[in-house]
């Protein structure tokens, strides 16, 4: 299905071609047929006097409605400066929880079965759901949706971190096989995040391109996860589940 703003373009471009062709038919061609006479143009706008009526009001509309438009989109830049200018901090605070989480995943990672380890529980980010919220209403289409993207990572890495933190000392495992997603995903929101800085300083214009090795790369590195030592045997490990994982998303944007 056509997007609004697709939809908005082809209605103008239908509009202004259909003025353009009628201004040819009521305006050039009556004067040039009528040997360049005024009386006989005159004599044309007079016999298609509806016609001319009815394409000035839609002239007047179009113009009303595409200043409208362009006065309404220019608010919602204004609007999205605005909150753009706490999205820094918001993704700060979002990286410190990061890092605290694959704290508690590694040291999961590295423990025996029934000794539960003496985690530090990171405390959980608040302010940059309400700053996500104001700049994906203002944002552009493509922008939001990045930004939902991380918000819906955010609830289901949330709810893992919860699950695990929740068994008990004495029926603890580590559960690695489960780890290894739980890491992916976690580098994966701090690749996301670690694209978004630039745009959200002002320093670049926004990148959609989609997530590849070196972004993951430098997201474990930021989280102190060293992807060569997590795993279990010589067909899963993290960097092998990371660049499948990649593989696959690029087949799916395809």
């Amino acid at each position: 299905m056509l997007k609004r703003d697709k939809v908005i373009t082809l209605l103008n471009l239908g509009g202004w071609s259909s003025l353009a062709l009628y201004a040819v038919c009521m305006l050039i061609y009556p004067w040039i047929d009528g040997g360049f006479s005024w009386v006989h143009l005159q004599d044309v706008w007079d016999r298609w006097q509806g016609l001319n009526v009815g394409m000035l009001a839609f002239l007047s509309s179009a113009i009303a409605f595409n200043i409208s438009r362009f006065n309404a989109e220019k608010q919602r830049e204004r609007d999205f400066l605005a909150s753009q200018a706490f999205l820094p901090a918001a993704l700060s605070e979002l990286v410190s929880y990061f890092k605290g989480s694959a704290s508690i995943f590694l040291k999961g990672w590295k423990a025996e079965p029934g000794r539960r380890p003496d985690f530090v529980v990171p405390q959980a980010p608040q302010e940059y759901k309400a700053v996500f919220q104001e700049c994906i209403r203002h944002a552009t289409p493509v922008v939001g949706d990045f930004l939902s993207r991380i918000l819906v990572a955010m609830q289901i890495h949330e709810a893992r971190l919860r699950g695990y933190l929740s068994q008990d000392s004495d029926h603890f495992t580590p559960q690695r096989h489960n780890l290894i997603t739980y890491l992916y995903r976690l580098g994966e929101l701090q690749a996301l995040v670690n694209k978004l800085f630039p745009f959200a300083r002002n320093m670049e214009e926004f990148d959609a391109a989609p997530l590849v090795w070196d972004d993951f790369d430098t997201a474990y590195g930021n989280l102190d996860i060293w992807e060569d030592e997590i795993r279990i045997d010589g067909e899963l490990d993290l960097v092998g589940f990371t660049q499948r994982a990649i593989e696959r998303n690029r087949h799916k944007d395809t």
